[in-house]
C-alpha cells in the first residue's frame, strides 16, 4: 500500500505538508517532527482539498525534513498538481525521486559550496546536490537557497556559490542564520551582512532576494496534526 510519512500540515498563505525524516544532519537544523503518521497519498490530498475550499489557499509546499525520502511523494504530487501549485523543498540528494514528480517549482537547499564546509555542516558531501542544480537549472522551476552563517558560510562562500549559479541565472535566496536549539555556536548575521551577500551575489545573478526582502509566509493560521 502506498503511503507517506508526515509530521503535520501548517497553513498560512500556503499549505505546507511537513516530513519528519531526513539523511542530513544539520548542525543548525531547528525542526521537531510530531505526529508522524503515515497515510495514504489520496487521503493526504483529499485533506488538503478540503483545506483549499476552507480557506482558498491553492499553493502547496511539501518539505521536511527531506520529503524526497518519501517513496511515493511522486504520487501525492501528480494527483494535487492539478488543482494546486506545487513546490517541493529538497536538499537535492534525491533527483531519481523529483524525476517521478509532479511540480512547479523545486527549491534546493545549498548549504556549502566547499565540500569540506558542507560536510561540517550536514556530515554529508555536496556532490549530489550539485549535480540536481545542475539538472534542474534547465528550466524556469528551481530556486537555490543558502543560509548566511557569519565567520563559517560567509561571504567569500556567498560569492562562490553565486558564481557557480552564475550558468543558469537561477533564482537565489539568502537567509540569515538563526540561532534555535542547535550546535553550531554561530551568531546572527548582522542586517548589513546579509544587504552586503545579496549585493556581492546581484553581481552574478539578475534575482537574489533574501530574508529581508519579504517573508515567505505570512503568520500561520493553523497546524493540521490529524487527517
Amino acid at each position: 500500500m502506498k503511503h507517506i510519512q508526515i509530521s503535520h500540515i501548517s497553513v498560512s498563505d500556503i499549505i505546507t505538508v511537513l516530513t519528519p525524516t531526513c539523511n542530513f544532519r544539520c548542525r543548525y537544523c531547528f525542526f521537531k517532527p510530531s505526529g508522524c503518521m503515515n497515510h495514504p497519498p489520496d487521503r493526504i490530498a483529499d485533506r488538503i482539498q478540503r483545506i483549499r475550499d476552507e480557506t482558498g489557499v491553492e499553493r502547496v509546499l511539501i518539505a521536511g525534513g527531506e520529503p524526497t525520502l518519501q517513496e511515493d511523494l511522486p504520487e501525492l504530487t501528480k494527483i494535487l498538481a492539478g488543482d494546486f501549485h506545487v513546490t517541493i523543498s529538497t536538499n537535492g540528494t534525491r533527483r531519481d525521486v523529483l524525476r517521478r514528480s509532479t511540480f512547479h517549482e523545486v527549491h534546493v537547499d545549498l548549504k556549502a559550496l566547499d565540500e569540506e564546509k558542507h560536510i561540517q555542516l550536514t556530515r554529508e558531501p555536496n556532490r549530489e546536490v550539485l549535480e540536481c542544480i545542475e539538472e534542474f537549472s534547465g528550466s524556469d522551476r528551481i530556486e537555490v537557497s543558502t543560509v548566511l552563517v557569519p565567520d563559517f558560510v560567509d561571504l567569500d562562500e556567498i560569492e562562490g556559490i553565486a558564481e557557480f549559479l552564475s550558468v543558469w541565472d537561477v533564482p537565489y535566496r539568502i537567509t540569515g542564520y538563526v540561532a534555535h536549539g542547535n550546535s553550531l555556536g554561530a551568531r546572527r548575521p548582522r542586517d548589513d551582512e546579509i544587504r552586503e551577500a545579496a549585493r556581492i551575489s546581484r553581481r552574478y545573478l539578475s534575482r537574489v532576494s533574501t530574508s529581508l526582502d519579504f517573508r515567505r509566509h505570512r503568520k500561520r493560521r493553523m497546524i493540521i496534526r490529524t487527517l
